[in-house]
């Protein structure tokens, strides 16, 4: 099976791994040489700890997150972008630098496995965050309804300490949709994104499959997953809507107060 392996970086990228290689899957051993990584191919965008990172939802979103202490991850396979953990266009006739090498050295045609990807889009699930120093119109418009409605902000530092270790956080990846994607894992064509999205600015978290965990694709109950979180410790401020009504902000302080009495809520900085 092909997996990737990771070596100390020294002379590359930060966090950017130098090579992959096929392990024997009982053992773990290497079985042969390790192939090359490409940093323009590497999809797994770190981030500084300082990083501010939104969250904007509808009220009931909200109340949903404080009444639950959980996060919302969604099936990518119901989301709008439907290159969503897919190959590109560009896979079609192209192959990445990695790819290339990878296969070079190890004389194997990896096209008969692509279908598994078809599969693992019902499988995992995602919660989507947004980076940036301030709030964004673009972002209320994108993910809000109406003008009830909130944006949470965090930190990347918060996320990486306060979720599961094995939820995966990294920033995405723009690219063209004639560049090649690399399948460096199960989950590596999720933090692919078409340059046009570029202006979401994604901070992706993603929740794997745990094992033996029973799926049912066509089951509501599993479009869909939620991760207990520390709420305190991972919702740094709360922000109502630029429009946001008295009657919505009432809300929201209620909220707060019954739920998470440590945060105020903060009128929006879009407020006319």
């Amino acid at each position: 099976m092909t997996r990737l392996f990771c070596v100390p970086v020294h002379k590359r990228q930060a966090n950017i791994p130098i090579g992959r290689a096929i392990i024997h899957r009982p053992t773990g051993r290497i079985v042969g040489p390790i192939a090359p990584i490409s940093p323009d191919d590497w999809p797994f965008q770190e981030v500084p700890d300082s990083e501010t990172l939104w969250r904007y939802m509808d009220l009931r979103k909200f109340d949903d997150v404080l009444r639950t202490s959980t996060l919302y991850f969604s099936r990518p396979d119901k989301f709008t972008d439907p290159f969503e953990g897919r190959f590109s266009p560009g896979n079609a006739d192209k192959i990445s630098k990695s790819d290339e090498t990878f296969r070079s050295l190890y004389k194997i045609d990896d096209s008969k496995t692509r279908g598994y990807s078809e599969l693992h889009r019902k499988l995992v699930f995602i919660s989507c965050w947004h980076r940036n120093t301030r709030e964004s119109f673009e972002m209320w418009r994108a993910y809000t309804s109406s003008s009830d409605s909130v944006v949470i902000a965090t930190s990347a530092k918060a996320l990486r300490r306060f979720l599961p270790q094995e939820i995966m956080k990294y920033a995405v990846k723009y690219a063209p949709l004639d560049f090649p994607r690399t399948e460096f894992s199960h989950n590596a064509l999720f933090y692919y994104k078409p340059s046009p999205y570029s202006i979401e600015r994604e901070y992706r978290l993603l929740r794997s499959p745990g094992e033996n965990e029973a799926f049912y694709p066509d089951n509501p109950e599993d479009w869909f997953r939620r991760v207990p979180i520390r709420t305190k410790k991972i919702v740094h401020r709360v922000i109502t809507h630029p429009y946001a009504t008295r009657e919505t902000k009432a809300k929201v302080e209620e909220l707060l107060k019954r739920y998470l009495p440590c945060r105020r809520r903060e009128n929006s900085a879009l407020e006319i």
